[in-house]
């Protein structure tokens, strides 16, 4: 005998954690072995409901790969989906070790530390809270699901990624419900890092009736505040002279952190990390509308990978949020020699480079006859991004003088100043502006606005984007856009149009792709659909629609001439079509690709170096634990010229082993 377990050893020790975990292996109501699927497969552990399944546990011994195991309870959840019985949670162990997933909630396998209870389980399955008004849409009640599965089997940090206007706040009104009626939490914390948001979120928890059976507050510092169930603040507030100390370690259950792809790892993580040093660690629970890029890598390494994802694309397809018609405007105006801080432009320097009287002039020009002004003299709400403050006031003005000169007023008539409005922080009634901006059908119909719109703000009936500011920033841009992706039921609003003037259209490019590439890596529950007919990737050029004929106008002002160089109009039905293009494409190829841009565009690498790049992740993916040392020593690397070669490119070796690894990262994980 060699001692080895065998998979029914493992079987034994999975019957025996079971057991542990109050699950009655004798009740077959509730649980099978040796369950027969569709097509006459036998899963190892099935779970039921009213003697219905719903659940799918598969076992493998010690030393067999556990991912092999998942993709054998995915097939089988197939066959039962093949048969109107809706599967979509699977699990796989070992006996010591236990992997989940959903396969509605667009991530990876996680591992938990333990099987659920019967109670548990069902709680899981059933993630919608009666006492909440708002019913659950489908996704949603996904997203809920994951939460509170994940909460239950021990995770501390965890987070979610859903796309602006697809319901974070009702998923976590309903969660902190949920999780009040079964006892899990007494005390919760909600923190958000803008005024206006902590206010807006009291509000929406009020309408969806949390406060009918909880006692909701925003955080004063009132001794009353210890005794509200859910507290809302900014983190600002309790940062700002660590008034945070002034309630135990162990106050809060739950700390919900909106929008935690921002700076909740600089000088606010010590706010959060206060209430994880008691006897009971706070469970922290991020929500975000990013996607996973560069810039969040930070959240990642706090929380994990994301345990929900639901991305814009996804909620346009379901019908949930309003698809984008683009309008692309190229100007001569260029952005060389800016300089950049983090992963943008300088904002400072940026102002001064965007900021130039013709170029307002012809972006207010621009936005007028896009919504045809003359003809029908109804302005549409616009939502206007610009670079600085000088920069917002200059472009509101040229606004105000193009409406004037189409409705046949004085050039320097004030009427329009109220209705056409700069919004930023140095405007002493922004907060009242604001609150009318985002009144559906209010006086405000443009606003100009530096970033103090750029994030959480509702004003569902937006109907123009204009984007007027550059940036380098898939996190920016994602905020930016979310701003007109809500439907407006009010007024009809399906769709909205997104001007824009700074080729923020290359990175929508790169969140298709990667959206796709992770769809795939995923193994997703819905397959992506075959393309009925399998063409050649076309270029760049030639997947766009026709340029709209553009007179060459050239204008001088303080001898800044500036004209349009490139014009034209993307529909959805153009972006739908990009995305069967890149399915198409075989999905190696389109990683490497991918990798060879970045390589190129962002690390400015050569071609030479790119190709010590590659090697280095073909041995990595061979065996993932390969070694620099190793690396070095390998006969392929010598004969290209070995270290004194990568130096040579890279400039020193902890250049081209950040660079490597972070390659190595995105071909495996995306961004």
């Amino acid at each position: 005998m060699n001692g080895e377990i065998s998979e029914a050893d493992a079987k034994t020790l999975i019957d025996e954690h079971l057991r542990e975990r109050g699950w009655n292996l004798k009740d077959f109501s509730i649980i099978r072995k040796e369950y027969t699927t569709p097509h006459g497969n036998f899963t190892d552990y099935i779970f039921l409901k009213e003697g219905v399944p719903f659940a799918i546990l598969e076992a493998k011994k010690p030393g067999k790969d556990l991912n092999g195991a998942l993709q054998q309870a995915k097939n089988y959840a197939k066959e039962f989906i093949e048969h109107n019985i809706d599967i979509s949670l699977i699990f796989a162990s070992n006996g010591r070790t236990f992997l989940k997933q959903n396969l509605k909630a667009r991530t990876l396998p996680e591992q938990i530390e333990k099987f659920p209870t019967p109670f548990e389980l069902k709680e899981i399955i059933t993630p919608s809270c009666e006492k909440v008004r708002v019913k659950l849409r489908p996704y949603q009640a996904v997203a809920v699901s994951q939460i509170i599965s994940s909460f239950l089997s021990g995770r501390e940090k965890m987070y979610i990624q859903m796309a602006t206007g697809s319901g974070k706040t009702l998923v976590a009104a309903n969660l902190l419900a949920k999780l009040f009626t079964m006892g899990k939490i007494k005390k919760a914390l909600f923190l958000v890092d803008r005024d206006s948001l902590a206010t807006q979120t009291v509000n929406k928890f009020k309408e969806y009736g949390i406060a009918e059976f909880k006692e909701i507050k925003r955080l004063s510092l009132d001794p009353e505040d210890r005794y509200a169930d859910v507290l809302v603040s900014t983190i600002q507030m309790l940062a700002t002279g660590g008034k945070y100390t002034l309630y135990p370690n162990d106050f809060f259950d739950l700390i919900i952190l909106d929008e935690c792809h921002r700076s909740y790892f600089g000088d606010w993580h010590r706010v959060v990390e206060y209430f994880r040093k008691g006897n009971k660690k706070a469970v922290i629970l991020g929500l975000t509308a990013t996607p996973s890029d560069r810039e969040t890598v930070n959240t990642d390494k706090y929380f994990g990978s994301p345990i929900f994802k639901y991305t814009y694309r996804q909620g346009v397809k379901d019908g949930i949020l309003a698809d984008t018609i683009y309008f692309k405007i190229q100007t001569n105006v260029d952005l060389y020699g800016i300089h950049e801080v983090g992963f943008d432009f300088d904002p400072e320097d940026l102002g001064r480079a965007v900021d130039v009287p013709q170029r307002n002039k012809l972006i207010a020009e621009k936005y007028f006859e896009i919504i045809e002004f003359e003809k029908t003299k109804k302005l549409k709400k616009a939502l206007v991004f610009v670079a600085s403050i000088p920069h917002a006031n200059n472009l509101r003005y040229a606004f105000i003088e193009k409406y004037n000169e189409l409705m046949g007023l004085p050039i320097n008539d004030a009427e329009a100043e109220d209705f056409i409005v700069s919004i930023h922080t140095g405007m002493p009634n922004a907060k009242d502006l604001l609150s009318e901006f985002q009144r559906i059908n209010g006086r405000v119909k443009v606003a100009v606005s530096i970033e103090m719109l750029s994030t959480g703000i509702d004003a569902e009936d937006i109907e123009i984007l204009l984007m007027a500011r550059p940036t380098k920033s898939k996190v920016l841009y994602a905020q930016m856009k979310g701003r007109g992706a809500r439907k407006c039921r009010e007024t009809g609003k399906d769709k909205f149009i997104l001007i824009d003037f700074v080729d923020t259209w290359s990175i929508e490019e790169q969140i298709i792709t990667n959206e796709i590439l992770e769809a795939e890596e995923e193994s997703q529950y819905e397959e992506l659909p075959k393309p009925k007919e399998i063409s050649v990737i076309r270029t760049k050029s030639e997947y766009k629609t026709k340029p709209k004929e553009v007179k060459h106008r050239k204008v001088k002002i303080l001898d800044i001439p500036v004209w349009v160089v490139y014009s034209e109009v993307i529909e959805p039905k153009i972006i739908d079509k990009i995305g069967k293009q890149i399915q198409d494409q075989p999905l190696e190829e389109r990683k490497k690709e991918n990798i060879k841009k970045w390589l190129r565009e962002e690390n400015k690498i050569s071609d030479e170096g790119a190709e010590f790049i590659f090697i280095y992740l073909d041995f990595k993916k061979r065996n993932p634990e390969l070694t620099l040392s190793q690396f070095m020593k390998s006969r392929i690397v010598d004969l290209k010229g070995g270290l004194l070669k990568i130096e040579e490119i890279f400039g020193n070796i902890k250049k081209f082993k950040d660079i490597a690894e972070e390659t190595y990262r995105r071909y495996i994980h995306g961004g």
